[in-house]
């Protein structure tokens, strides 16, 4: 009879240690993959507040920086834009740009001031996705002075909808200007970049043209660019980058993961956690199988015996326990596929039963599930059950016939 054949006889058998093994394999690896599924949630939520809340879109066309710039040589001449823009524009896969220029200065309303920090953005067209129509902080093309502020830069300065605010922008290659402007909304740090952007920065938000009058240019710094495909981030990058350049334009397309560093500092710590949880994983796993296979050869010594009296070569006793420590390996992620999309579904169910029987403000939290980690650690699975059976395996392959057969060791049934 083959090695393979036996070993799956024996997994049959559904002694209670092998069994204890396989649902302890399955037990870990679905840990692994729900807490995979849980990092790729954050990061989901992350890329959302990073294109859309913080309005830096998928990719970022800026100026190559060169040694001994100004300020104003890092923007963009209109003309210059105005090519910039129609290459991007053309470009497959590209479903919105948008100009965009950062703003510093100080704000004003005769009795407090305060330092502020915000973005002059161009009129969203109608056609822009529908989760950056409903961003807070909206500005409109009706007043062109009309500005958003953040709910705390407006309770420094006790500003309110319909409230006169002097702007003086802040900018070393220009003599200070100075606007009125009307605040025509306010908003929630959370909802704009979270509350390290919106508040402690003292966030402000308006029209492109204002910010151009602050800064006494027509130049635009930089174009934000909103793709229909985004998991072709890269090849996007790369076909962008290579439009412009052959165009003579000396530009830089940067993702929204080097523009955000709250997402680089998250990526950082969950990636590292994953690692660490994987590890002990993994090491549970190998401490199960090698115990078991020890204990299972341990217990078989006659059995084993028996079929080395009747001809088995030593390498195929090898090879029986090592296909048996893979069978349980195999029937372990089997087990921790369905029992991790089992409950991926009815954590998600309930959640989603909850929120629509009573509403909360903010959207249930669903369970994700990663499925090129759970391929990797499926993978690693195996690796490390057939690394665990090694010693176990070929301590059983080399052991004499004689003392096996004369009864040393008998088989005990677990």
């Amino acid at each position: 009879m083959s090695p393979q054949l036996l070993a799956l006889r024996t997994l049959m058998l559904a002694r209670t240690r092998s069994v204890v093994a396989i649902l302890m394999v399955a037990a870990s690896l679905c840990l692994l993959d729900l807490f995979a599924g849980h990092i790729a949630s954050v990061g989901a939520r992350l890329e959302y507040q990073a294109v859309i809340g913080e309005r830096l879109g998928h990719l970022t066309v800026l100026r190559s920086a060169q040694a001994g710039d100004t300020d104003a040589s890092r923007l963009f001449a209109e003309a210059e834009a105005g090519k910039v823009r129609g290459i991007v524009q053309a470009a497959a896969g590209v479903a919105l740009v948008l100009p965009q220029m950062r703003i510093s200065g100080i704000a004003s309303t005769g009795q407090r001031s305060a330092l502020f920090h915000g973005e002059g953005v161009a009129d969203l067209p109608e056609t822009a996705p529908s989760a950056l129509l409903a961003l807070p902080g909206k500005v409109g093309s009706v007043r062109r002075n009309g500005i958003a502020v953040s709910s705390a830069q407006a309770q420094r300065l006790g500003l309110q909808n319909g409230s006169s605010v002097s702007l003086t922008g802040a900018g070393p290659h220009a003599a200070p200007q100075s606007v009125k402007a009307e605040v025509v909304d306010t908003y929630g740090g959370p909802d704009y970049g979270g509350p390290e952007r919106a508040d402690s920065q003292g966030a402000l938000v308006m029209p492109l043209a204002l910010a151009q009058s602050l800064h006494d240019t027509t130049g635009i710094e930089r174009f934000v660019v909103f793709l229909s495909d985004p998991d072709k981030l890269e090849e996007q990058r790369a076909a962008l980058a290579a439009a412009l350049r052959a165009d003579k334009l000396a530009v830089d397309v940067r993702t929204w993961q080097e523009q955000s560093p709250v997402y680089a500092q998250a990526r950082g710590t969950s990636d590292l956690a994953f690692d660490s949880v994987a590890g002990m994983v993994f090491a549970v796993i190998a401490a199960t199988i090698a115990a078991t296979m020890s204990m299972n050869a341990l217990e078989r010594r006659r059995e084993i015996g028996t079929l080395r009296a009747l001809g088995m070569r030593s390498h195929a006793v090898f090879f029986m326990l090592v296909a048996e420590a893979l069978g349980m390996a195999l029937l372990g992620v089997a087990g921790s596929l369905a029992g991790s999309g089992l409950i991926a579904w009815i954590v998600n169910r309930a959640a989603l039963s909850y929120s629509t029987v009573e509403p909360a403000g903010n959207a249930p939290m669903l369970v994700e599930l990663d499925f090129n980690r759970m391929g990797m650690a499926v993978v690693m699975v195996v690796a490390v059950a057939l690394l665990a059976a090694l010693v176990p395996a070929f301590k059983a392959a080399r052991a004499p016939v004689a003392p096996a057969l004369a009864g040393q060791g008998a088989e005990c049934r677990v």
